[in-house]
């Protein structure tokens, strides 16, 4: 993904993968379980974040959680969205 969106988004390439947690959360009713995943990341200066993301599929949570990471950063960069 990351590489990808560099080429357009080069505010993205300084960051950095600190954590990657996943915690499964179980549902009162026995309709299953649901994956939590929450990333760290750490840009050059030094700035973490933390964004989470669930869904019945802990790919989809992942893919979320590490999407509003990269959306974070471009905001806090005041990269504008390519048209």
């Amino acid at each position: 993904m990351r590489q990808a969106l560099e080429p357009a988004y080069p505010a993205l390439q300084p960051l950095r993968l600190v954590d990657f947690k996943v915690r499964i959360l179980r549902s009162n009713d026995g309709t299953g379980a649901m994956p939590r995943v929450m990333i760290e990341t750490e840009d050059a200066d030094g700035t973490r974040w933390s964004t989470i993301g669930v869904s019945t599929n802990i790919i989809d949570a992942s893919f979320e959680a590490l999407g509003d990471s990269f959306t974070y950063k471009l905001l806090r960069a005041g990269v504008e969205a390519i048209r």
